[in-house]
């Protein structure tokens, strides 16, 4: 495992020097130096209050779905674990999402599959906010006539709406037919079987599948308590609006730190959820590195932002919300790697 981790921190390391390189020659390194040179530090330190907020907000989402002998701060460890396991791993943003169920199951002693209830409905109340704020950015993005995207653009665009919707409805899909859960589970195991068989010696194929669907069980009776919570999914809701504001806000706030105080908002939603999305394409790239800062870089130029404003401003946002949030995640996933 820590090999696994040291080989996974390494190709992130790689791939960000092969953005900054990118970059740079693109823009050029003296324009790029010299603009990042003009940041204004007290603005920029806006930028790390919004982001932490952000990240506040999304753990207080999650918190409405899990038990309350567990304290906030605490909860933020775990979430701050499962960010840095889900920047350092191509899984769509997910990889993290088993370690919060097992470290929440571990310090509350719930079972782990009900823990995972609570991970996925947080996954869940995140994603609806953001379609609508995506549909909003969206909306603008063809109602501004200085945007145009080319096809390729389109069509990423348009896969990457579809997926969003396939994964939201898939989930909806497995909440409201719990045997259809299982017979996609049963039949991923039957699939699977030999390829674990050959990993995993004495691997029991009925013993595995009958403990997959006591979790099923744990699962749908974890969603189901949470269904129940019509209050604390409002809350979280709300929770999961404020979490995605202050993440635009601290885009906002890297323009506002370089000087750029013409930048409509239209553009910064359009900019933010299309690179967003584009994060969902690559199955390769940890966190969307590489393809979050092209996308979004790409996006402000299109709008008419200068080059080196547009490529200083990502990079600085990406430092905060990648980089910065992956340190702090991997500080947090140390520590709970200790306390085993």
């Amino acid at each position: 495992m820590e090999r696994f981790k040291a080989k996974n921190i390494i190709f992130v390391v790689i791939i960000g020097i092969i953005v900054l390189v990118a970059f740079t020659n693109e823009i050029g390194f003296k324009p790029l130096i010299s603009r990042l040179a003009t940041v204004n530090i007290a603005i920029f330190l806006l930028v790390i209050l919004f982001n932490f907020l952000n990240l506040l907000a999304f753990t207080m989402t999650w918190w409405y779905f899990t038990p309350r002998n567990i304290s906030f701060f605490k909860l933020f460890r775990f979430y701050m674990a499962g960010t840095f396991i889900n920047n350092i791993t191509p899984t769509i943003g997910t990889g993290g999402e088993p370690i919060k169920a097992m470290l929440l199951g571990r310090e509350t002693g719930t079972s782990k599959a009900e823990c995972f209830a609570g991970v996925v409905s947080q996954r869940m109340m995140n994603m609806f906010p953001f379609l609508v704020i995506g549909g909003l950015g969206i909306g603008l993005l063809f109602s501004e006539p200085d945007v145009k995207l080319d096809t390729l653009q389109i069509i990423a665009l348009m896969f990457s709406i579809g997926l969003t919707f396939c994964i939201f409805g898939l989930i909806i899909y497995f909440y409201i037919r719990k045997d259809k859960l299982s017979t996609f589970v049963h039949s991923s195991i039957r699939f699977f079987a030999p390829f674990i068989g050959l990993v995993k010696k004495g691997f029991d194929q009925r013993a595995y599948s009958d403990a997959v669907e006591k979790s099923i069980d744990s699962f749908h009776g974890g969603l189901r308590n949470i269904h129940h919570n019509k209050d604390g999914i409002i809350k979280a809701i709300l929770f999961s609006f404020l979490g995605w504001v202050f993440d635009i806000l601290a885009i906002y706030a890297v323009f506002l730190s370089l000087g750029e105080t013409d930048i409509h908002l239209s553009i910064l939603i359009i900019t933010y959820t299309i690179s967003m999305m584009s994060s969902w394409l690559p199955l390769f790239s940890p966190g969307g590195l590489g393809i979050v800062e092209g996308t979004m870089g790409a996006l402000f130029i299109l709008s008419g932002i200068p080059k080196d404003i547009a490529g200083a401003a990502v990079l600085l946002y990406r430092f905060v919300s990648y980089y910065l949030n992956t340190a702090v995640g991997g500080f947090y996933f140390w520590l709970e790697s200790k306390s085993r």
